[in-house]
């Protein structure tokens, strides 16, 4: 039996499924970071983050099995950062989230996807605007404390 997805809609599911496993592997390292700092609340945090992109990523291999296709992912990139706190870590968390978005949006509006493709790229732009707001909030709360610890702590709840 064919694949239900064109080359198109296959590529740009296999782009996603290496972004959501880039997130993942991204989030673990800022979990790595901050237990190596100390701040345990977030790296609880940034470990749930990382299960949470694994749980996309499946949701996409899924999607492509139950079209008759497979997701196909090239090798992860090493992550690298200087973060040393975790307000340098939820900016980069942020920001990672955002661009995300914007993949997941620009991808929902090209012309030679099918509607089930795009149905599914709404739905995880709609989640990622959840995530994009939940790491400004985390921001900005950050921004009203002098009490690192005391918000660390706040993140593993």
């Amino acid at each position: 039996m064919e694949s239900l997805l064109t080359p198109a809609e296959q590529t740009e599911l296999n782009k996603f499924g290496l972004l959501e496993l880039t997130a993942s592997h991204t989030y673990l390292h800022l979990a790595n970071r901050m237990k190596t700092l100390g701040y345990f609340g977030a790296e609880k945090l940034f470990t749930e983050e990382s299960e949470g992109e694994r749980e996309h990523y499946n949701k996409i291999e899924a999607f492509c099995n139950n079209l008759n296709s497979e997701l196909s992912v090239d090798a992860l990139d090493k992550v690298t950062s200087t973060v040393s706190n975790i307000k340098e870590a939820l900016e980069m968390a942020a920001e990672m989230e955002k661009d995300l978005l914007l993949e997941y949006e620009t991808s929902a509006k090209k012309a030679d996807l099918s509607l089930k493709v795009v149905l599914l790229l709404q739905e995880f732009t709609t989640h990622q605007v959840g995530a994009v707001g939940e790491y400004f909030d985390l921001l900005a709360r950050l921004a009203l404390t002098n009490d690192m610890l005391l918000f660390d702590k706040e993140l593993g709840n």
